[in-house]
């Protein structure tokens, strides 16, 4: 008997958290209540856009600094990967930084996808060990970083993280055209 008594007054809890939240409030105040809640909900949304491609670079260094091993040393291509490698560790602190300035916790591992990417990347270096395979997976990791790059962008963002993506997709663009002048 106790818990159908209970249950009515367990729903209307929260109805009546909110009208004491707002009770007094002038019509202004109430609307600037809200905004602030829809700014904090879309700065939420933000951190984590931020996080899912800190995420992503992470792999991204990751990859290539595995890739760098595959070429011989007659190529030049290993320094390229490694500072590529390098830049995109860069660029990592930079969103994790951004992150930390919105109020978040920036993410510090990569995906379980870009794990399995970098596994199926020395798996097939066993079998074909040279600068092509090298160049392809890492071509491949800069036009999908472009990608996500170009999502994030298209989500709701803040003008500073706008301006941030645009620079990270510049240099990515910058980075594909650099790789597909090695092949």
């Amino acid at each position: 008997m106790k818990r159908i008594l209970l249950a009515p007054a367990a729903l209307a809890l929260p109805f009546g958290m909110t009208a004491c939240s707002s009770a007094g409030l002038t019509e202004s105040e109430s609307a600037a209540v809200q905004k602030t809640a829809q700014q904090s909900e879309a700065m939420k949304e933000e951190i984590s856009e931020l996080n899912r491609l800190t995420r992503i670079y992470i792999d991204a260094a990751a990859l290539y600094k595995q890739a760098a091993d595959i070429p011989d040393e007659k190529n030049g291509l290993k320094p390229v990967l490694l500072d590529l490698a390098k830049k995109r560790n860069a660029q990592r602190d930079l969103l994790q930084a951004r992150v930390i300035t919105l109020g978040g916790n920036p993410a510090e591992h990569g995906q379980a996808l870009g794990t399995m990417h970098r596994s199926f990347t020395a798996m097939r270096t066993i079998v074909d060990k040279d600068t092509e395979v090298a160049v392809e997976e890492v071509l491949r990791g800069e036009r999908y970083l472009l990608e996500e790059i170009n999502k994030a962008m298209d989500a709701a963002v803040t003008p500073d993280t706008r301006s941030m993506l645009a620079q990270l997709r510049t240099d990515a663009d910058a980075q594909i055209a650099r790789l597909e002048a090695l092949k």
